[in-house]
C-alpha cells in the first residue's frame, strides 16, 4: 500500500477517535463530583419533627447554615435560597434545608416564624435546629465548614446534595453567578433522575 494513502487513512482515525473523545467529553461535562456522604445526624424542624440525613434520600437538597438575627450575608443567602425555593415550586425532586447555627435564639417556634415570614407553606424546606455542639460537628466534619465563633464566623455555603444523601458541590449562597451555577446543576441533576 502506498505510504501517503496509509498516512491518510492513519490520520482520519486519529481524527475520528479525536472527535468521538471530543463528543464524550462534551456529553459528560457536567458530571458532579461526588465529594462524601452526609454522616448521620438527627435534628429537629421547625414544626417539632424529626430531621435526619435519611430525609436528604430520595431528593435533591440545596442546604446551607445560617440564622434568624444574622445582619450579614444570612438575608442575602435566605433571599437566594427563597427564590430558589419559589422557583422550583413544581419540582418535587428538591427540597431546601437550613440549619440555624444560633440555636439560643432559634427555637422551634422562632425558625417557624421565620419560615412563615418568607412564605414557606409546605415541607419542601426545613428549618432545623438541635444543640450547639451537634451543630458544630455537623458543619465542620459533616459539611466540612468552618464552624468556630458560630454564630457570626459560619460560612455562605450553599451545599448541593443529591438522592443519595451525598454532598455534591458547594456554592456562594451571596453570588448571583454562583446561583446560576446551582441552578444549571440542580436542572441537571433533576433530569439525572427523571431519565
Amino acid at each position: 500500500m502506498n505510504k501517503n494513502i496509509l498516512t491518510i487513512i492513519l490520520c482520519i482515525i486519529l481524527l475520528g477517535v479525536g472527535a468521538s473523545w471530543v463528543i464524550q467529553k462534551a456529553n459528560s461535562s457536567h458530571d458532579i463530583p461526588v465529594i462524601k456522604d452526609v454522616p448521620p445526624f438527627l435534628f429537629t424542624t421547625q414544626n417539632g419533627e424529626s430531621f435526619s440525613e435519611n430525609e436528604l434520600k430520595e431528593k435533591i437538597t440545596v442546604l446551607d447554615f445560617m440564622f434568624t438575627s444574622c445582619a450579614g450575608p444570612c438575608p442575602i443567602m435566605t433571599n437566594n435560597m427563597t427564590h430558589l425555593y419559589h422557583d422550583y415550586t413544581n419540582v418535587d425532586e428538591i427540597q431546601f434545608v437550613s440549619i440555624t447555627v444560633d440555636p439560643k435564639v432559634d427555637t422551634e417556634e422562632r425558625l417557624k416564624q421565620y419560615a412563615n415570614a418568607l412564605g414557606v407553606d409546605d415541607d419542601r424546606w426545613q428549618f432545623l435546629t438541635s444543640d450547639i455542639d451537634a451543630i458544630k460537628d455537623l458543619k465542620k466534619n459533616g459539611f466540612m465548614l468552618y464552624a468556630d465563633e458560630l454564630p457570626r464566623g459560619h460560612a455562605i455555603k450553599f451545599v448541593l446534595i443529591d438522592p443519595k444523601g451525598r454532598i455534591r458541590k458547594y456554592y456562594d449562597g451571596t453570588d448571583k453567578a454562583s446561583m446560576a451555577v446551582l441552578r444549571n446543576d440542580l436542572n441537571y441533576l433533576v433530569k439525572e433522575i427523571r431519565s
